[in-house]
């Protein structure tokens, strides 16, 4: 974090807890040089920066006091954020980061978890509409059909100037700001480097439902079937829903059951759906890496009981949920110079133990 930043987030902390209320003056610039041993120019960027966000005002000659919004500004500085879950996996990174780039801005979150339910989803978005939020960032629930989304109550919601950036996933042909990560190209990366290390029947366990995974499954069957020379058999094993509606749990059992070595490594859509693959694999007494390699997506599982260490790829999430609070400010505050805004992160893979070279 740089210096101004450091003053300003403090500042606005205080303004917020209520330490200074609207009319009362703040420490003048020589105090606050003293007490974070800045130069002056550190603290005029801080105090500018305050002043862009309506927390404070500067009599020219008197000194910066703590400025009333809810006369000054239109704005609620309430932001609406809609995440599958809230407590648990790449959820709190992403809402950290999130909150990191809005709270010094004076923004709060209004917090909402859809649970990958398209009702809950509507039913949140329908209330920050009522709420008259300044802005909501989503993970929007799209599972490749126009039919089966939010899209027309999110277009309703632009209508009436609120701007909306989805993150980590995305509804296509919609004109909105979108965080991403370039889940084929990473799927790509996952079948290449499991086909270097002599593996050709690879299975793909995957939730279709849910268009991020469908493309990390589909960058990796892509790359195996253009790749005829490695004479390669991508075996696509699909489920649906996430959370306790998920299916993947009866997938990863059956796949288990009947698996007999028939295919020497899965790839798993994220390292959740590779927990289910390795507790079955425990079940039937099938060794990882031995009999079977993993590959996860997220790293999130670090270890799984006690002795694997999952090969996966990292997901950028509290910079994912910086960008995504970076993009949607500027779409509040400069709504006439801000087009939306597409970004692709990309997911790097991590390696560990739970792949075997067998070339």
């Amino acid at each position: 974090m740089k210096k101004y930043e450091v003053i300003q987030q403090s500042l606005a902390a205080q303004i917020d807890s209520g330490k200074y209320q609207p009319g009362d003056k703040l420490p003048s610039e020589h105090e606050l040089c003293t007490r974070f041993q800045v130069s002056r120019n550190v603290v005029r960027q801080a105090m500018r920066n305050l002043e862009a966000a309506g927390m404070t005002e500067t009599i020219k000659g008197i000194g910066t006091f703590c400025r009333d919004r809810s006369l000054l500004s239109p704005l609620t500085y309430t932001i609406g954020f809609i995440s599958f879950f809230s407590q648990s996996y790449i959820f709190p990174d992403i809402i950290t980061g999130t909150d990191s780039v809005l709270y010094p801005q004076g923004f709060h979150l209004l917090m909402g978890q859809s649970q990958y339910d398209f009702e809950r989803e509507k039913n949140l978005l329908q209330r920050f509409l009522k709420r008259k939020v300044d802005g909501i960032i989503m993970e929007p629930i799209y599972d490749g059909s126009h039919e089966r989304s939010n899209r027309q109550l999110i277009e309703q919601l632009l209508a009436a100037d609120i701007p909306v950036v989805f993150l980590d996933n995305s509804i296509p042909d919609m004109h909105i700001s979108s965080i991403t990560l370039n889940d084929f190209n990473a799927g790509a990366q996952a079948a290449e480097y499991l086909t270097a290390r002599g593996h050709r029947q690879i299975a793909l366990f995957y939730q279709e439902d849910y268009q991020t995974k469908v493309q990390r499954k589909n960058g990796a069957e892509q790359f195996l079937l253009n790749h005829t020379d490695l004479s390669c058999t991508p075996l696509p094993v699909p489920f649906r829903g996430q959370g306790n509606a998920s299916t993947a749990p009866e997938a990863a059992e059956k796949l288990m059951r009947e698996f007999r070595g028939s295919f020497s490594a899965v790839f798993c859509s994220s390292d959740e759906d590779a927990m289910h693959i390795i507790e079955q694999a425990d079940a039937h007494s099938i060794r990882i890496p031995e009999d079977l390699s993993v590959i996860g997506f997220d790293n999130q599982l670090t270890s799984a009981h006690n002795r694997i260490s999952l090969t996966t790829f990292a997901h950028p999430s509290r910079q994912m949920g910086r960008l995504a609070a970076a993009v949607l400010l500027e779409r509040i505050l400069h709504p006439e110079e801000s087009a939306p805004t597409s970004i692709i992160l990309d997911a790097v893979l991590v390696e560990r133990d739970s792949v075997r070279n067998i070339s």
